[in-house]
Formats: structure tokens, C-alpha cells, sequence
């Protein structure tokens, strides 16, 4: 089950600790904060991590390139584009298309044309890690035939860096930790309560994320 950048058993030992991991009582809290912090890391650093087959991303056309937001690139399976939202897409696939695996750049040749032009691209993309938990079936997973059998870049790049997976558990453990787990928190004094709505990256999993961020205007 996927918890954000792991399987709900890493990130539920990762805050509960071995002894009390087997309780699940805190499953849903806890994929919630995960897949949460998940979110909050791909805003920090302006991308998406996270593997997906054949994304679709649709953009303006007035422009001669476009970095994805989820890379590094699988493929890129089709390109399209449209003037008007009354007309049907046109398959645009092909050269002079180019793209860089590594950086999710994806460059037309030209410029495409100007507003209202539209261009819709399906791509894979991303980092891969393990949603499988230890007790289904075919536990660990495979790294899917697309990233194995890609021929742009070894495989192992398409992990996700142990740096980014880190810095998503440690602030997770920050949430988790400013949690009220049991609902007792209204009897608190008012100064020793906590709200979630103020809570950031903190300090230690920005600096880890920085090298990750993108900069990249597109």
C-alpha cells in the first residue's frame, strides 16, 4: 500500500518503532501523514517524485520546450496539441521531438505556435519505490519492465534517492510526533496544544531536499 515514498510497513515501524509496528489501529493516521508529507516535499522542490505510467500533463503551446514535473523520464508516449478546446487533438509524436531522460526536458524543435495553442503529453516518469506490503504477494516488487529495459538510463536511477525517501520519514515523524493520537488534546491548556496548520518542513529535511529542488522555469 502506497504511504507516499514507501509501503505503509517502512513508514509504520519508522514512527512507531518495532515493538508497537504490529498495531494498525494507526494505519489510516499514519498513510494520511505520509502521503501528506509526500505532497508537502513535491511542493518544496517544484516536481513529482513519484513513478506513474502515462501521465498526462496538458500546457500552453507558445514555446519550444517544457520540463515535466515528474522525471527522469521513462518515455515520452505521445504529444499532442490543439488550438481550440472545440478540436480534436493532433499526434504530433516524433521528430523533431527530442527529450532528456534525466532532466524531463522535452524539447519541440521550435515554437510550437501561440495562444490559445494547447499540447497534451502522456509520459512515464519519476522515482520508483516499494508499495508492496511484506505479506502480499510477490513481495518486494520488481522494478517494472519499463525501467529495466530502458535505454536511456540504468535502472538504478530510477530509485528514489535515499536522501529524499529520509527526509520524507523525518518529517513525518515530526507530524507525527505534534499529533493528537488518542483525542485528548481539549484537555490541554490552550498553550500546550498544538496546530497542524502551522507546521513546515522542518529545518533539517529542507536542508536534505535541496539539492532536489527545480528551478527550472517553464
Amino acid at each position: 500500500m502506497k504511504a507516499g515514498f514507501s509501503n505503509l510497513d517502512t513508514l509504520r515501524k519508522f514512527l512507531l518503532g518495532n515493538s508497537l509496528s504490529p498495531d494498525h489501529q494507526f494505519d489510516a493516521a499514519i498513510t494520511g501523514i505520509g502521503l501528506g508529507m509526500a505532497g508537502l516535499c513535491d511542493a518544496f522542490c517544484n516536481r513529482q517524485f513519484a513513478y506513474f505510467e502515462s501521465d498526462t500533463l496538458i500546457f500552453s503551446g507558445d514555446r519550444s520546450h517544457y520540463y515535466l514535473p515528474r522525471f527522469p523520464l521513462v518515455s515520452i508516449d505521445q504529444v499532442q496539441m490543439r488550438y481550440f478546446i472545440a478540436d480534436d487533438w493532433t499526434d504530433i509524436t516524433g521528430q523533431p521531438i527530442s527529450w532528456n531522460a534525466e532532466t524531463g526536458l522535452l524539447h519541440f524543435g521550435y515554437t510550437l505556435g501561440r495562444n490559445p495553442l494547447q499540447v497534451k503529453v502522456t509520459y512515464t516518469g519519476g522515482y520508483w519505490c516499494e508499495t508492496l506490503e511484506p505479506d502480499d504477494e510477490n513481495y518486494p516488487s520488481d522494478l517494472p519492465d519499463a525501467i529495466t529495459n530502458n535505454q536511456n538510463l540504468e535502472a538504478r536511477k530510477f530509485l528514489l534517492p535515499e536522501i529524499v525517501k529520509s527526509a520524507w520519514l523525518l518529517q513525518c515523524q515530526e507530524v507525527w510526533n505534534k499529533r493528537d493520537k488518542l483525542g485528548l488534546a481539549i484537555t490541554d491548556t490552550p498553550d500546550k496544544q498544538v496546530s497542524l496548520d502551522k507546521l513546515a518542513l522542518i529545518p533539517i529535511a529542507r536542508q536534505m531536499l535541496q539539492p532536489h529542488v527545480r528551478y527550472q522555469l517553464t
